[in-house]
């Protein structure tokens, strides 16, 4: 079973989301992509009022129609920050796989500030998404020493455990969590942003109003 972790605060999640996971299944083969919400994510802050339980809740409301998408609410139960690692390892136990952890090309240049950044590689394959022509930076650029321990493979590149860094183009859908809740404070439409059961519950709640 090949398995996807796509995490994030999803605040909230909308089609860009959707479509790019989507587009990652079909390309690497996944079986399934769990999403996993964050609790209080580390390199961010974590805009709006909103409550963990609400982002959970549109989530799993986006991704019920889909059956090859799944909800996890590991880190939001976790509580305090969400740190990558401790996910992949909770999947890893969980499931009895090496997980394909999914994030945009942006978060993966950061990657190195991570915490405990060095042993990520050893836990999980990378999939990173890119728009296409926008072409990955050289791997020295963003993991300084640490590229020494991956070759080239198969148009990405692997390490001695045999786990890859896998770009992926994925189409560039402009729509971002950051509009959507500026629209809502403003009393906008939010319509064919975000999947219509979303948009129903984020107007019910308030949630950026």
């Amino acid at each position: 079973m090949r398995l996807g972790i796509f995490g994030g605060t999803f605040n909230p999640i909308h089609f860009g989301h959707l479509r790019a996971a989507e587009e990652v299944r079909e390309i690497v083969g996944l079986d399934e992509v769990l999403f996993v919400p964050s609790y209080i994510p580390p390199h961010k802050e974590l805009a709006g009022r909103t409550t963990a339980a609400q982002r959970l809740e549109t989530v799993g409301l986006a991704i019920s129609t889909n059956p090859r998408f799944r909800l996890s609410s590991f880190e939001v139960e976790q509580g305090g920050n969400s740190y990558s690692i401790r996910t992949i390892e909770h999947v890893r136990a969980d499931y009895g796989l090496t997980p394909y952890f999914i994030l945009g090309r942006d978060a993966f240049n950061e990657i190195s500030t991570w915490y405990e950044s060095r042993r990520l590689f050893d836990l999980a394959h990378f999939v990173v998404m890119s728009r296409p022509n926008a072409p990955m930076p050289e791997l020295a650029d963003v993991l300084g020493d640490a590229a020494h321990g991956f070759e080239m493979h198969e148009g990405g590149w692997m390490n001695a455990r045999g786990n890859r860094i896998i770009p992926v183009e994925v189409t560039g859908l402009d729509i971002s969590s950051s509009l959507i809740r500026d629209l809502c404070s403003r009393g906008k439409s939010i319509r064919y942003l975000v999947p219509r059961e979303v948009e129903e519950y984020i107007i019910k709640e308030r949630m950026y109003a």
